[in-house]
């Protein structure tokens, strides 16, 4: 069997984001691997924080051995001196400059800062004045965009060049937007093997609240200033009767000032797991307006809870969310509108969605099987 190295330091989060999505995807073939009986060794970064779950999962290992650091010239230190028959990163990004022997085995999540370097909105979501202006200025300068594209295809390129490394993404549109934006690249060297999620159990009766979710309010990626123009637009045109609006991951930013019916919205902060469960599953409807995503596992957490679900038509949500979401443009206010509206109103249509919703999920559930199996056999076998 291969003697892995673990990097365990893509399942810690930093003093300013302790969960994303490349983070659960790292948690979950952890717990896999452990729950499967795999031996191989883990590295953590002793400056970065390791949440509850994770140092859970270390507790109850055996035949795991940790190794603490402080930084990444430590870790190619410890994959010279161990000589590991592999390397595995779920974020491999920072490892661009990697000068180990060892092969490099890492998750490509997606290529946002390529295929999205820019939104026109991305000032609204800054916090300073400063911030505000360089914002604006970027959004109505081309010119910017496009250097920062070109930075950023340059950046990535370092990583994808690595001689001794391969790697996996986490759905069809990411493989072929790296097929694109490197050309050199072999289609049969790039795996697919979509990223993992799960649907909790949560105490409810499960019955639905009037309210519209949408989740991580202070990413300008994540499209939410757009579709709080939407919700606005159908409040002050008298629809949406006896419906709110809630926002989870919302910061003291300045655009939420613009909102005109404020009595409407609930800007809630980062919840724990267990209480963003209970929000999805209480969701009169779940509304992911993303303007980007690698693979994007939220709408499927609602479908999991029968919730029915308006989204993006952008990058990889279609391939995931298959026939089960009513999509939208995420740049066409009035679009996103529309179906929001639909939703509302249209109550064979919304319990149609929520029946394919749950054969979607069972299907990717289904499927996650069979590609963690998969993954195991290259990584380990």
């Amino acid at each position: 069997m291969s003697k892995i190295l673990f990097d365990g330091t893509s399942c810690q989060g930093t003093t300013h984001v302790f969960f994303h999505g490349g983070g659960e995807y790292a948690k979950f073939i952890l717990k896999e691997a452990i729950r499967f009986g795999y031996q191989f060794d883990i590295v953590f970064d002793n400056t970065l924080h390791t949440d509850a779950e994770v140092q859970q999962m270390m507790s109850n290992s055996h035949g795991i051995t940790r190794h603490e650091v402080s930084s990444k010239t430590e870790i190619y230190a410890l994959i010279n001196k161990e000589h590991y028959d592999c390397f595995f990163s779920a974020l491999p990004a920072k490892y661009n400059d990697y000068p180990c022997s060892t092969p490099l085995f890492g998750v490509i999540h997606g290529l946002r800062s390529i295929e999205l370097p820019w939104d026109f909105y991305r000032y609204k979501y800054s916090k300073n004045i400063g911030d505000k202006i360089r914002g604006w200025i970027i959004s109505h300068c081309p010119a910017i965009q496009d250097h920062l594209k070109r930075k950023h295809i340059t950046q990535s390129e370092r990583l994808i060049n690595i001689p001794n490394a391969r790697f996996i993404v986490v759905s069809e549109h990411t493989k072929h937007s790296v097929l694109f934006f490197y050309p050199n690249l072999k289609p049969e060297n790039i795996t697919v093997f979509h990223s993992p999620f799960s649907i909790e159990e949560v105490c409810s009766d499960q019955t639905k609240d009037n309210y519209y979710l949408m989740v991580s309010g202070n990413r300008y990626e994540k499209n939410v200033y757009r579709a709080v123009l939407a919700f606005d637009r159908l409040f002050s045109a008298g629809w949406l009767q006896g419906k709110k609006v809630k926002i989870t991951g919302c910061q003291n930013m300045s655009l939420w000032k613009e909102i005109r019916h404020r009595d409407r919205f609930e800007l809630l902060p980062y919840v724990s797991t267990e209480e963003l469960n209970l929000l999805y599953e209480r969701a009169f409807c779940f509304v992911y307006p993303s303007l980007n995503e690698g693979f994007g596992y939220p709408p499927l957490k609602a479908m999991g809870y029968g919730t029915p679900v308006a989204a993006s038509s952008a990058t990889s949500i279609p391939e995931v969310c298959g026939d089960a979401a009513s999509y939208f443009s995420p740049t066409n206010i009035d679009d996103m509108a529309n179906r929001i509206l639909r939703i509302d109103l249209d109550s064979t249509f919304r319990e149609q969605l929520v029946e394919r919703g749950y054969v979607r999920v069972r299907e990717l559930l289904e499927k996650q099987i069979s590609d963690i199996d998969e993954l195991f056999k290259i990584l380990f076998i």
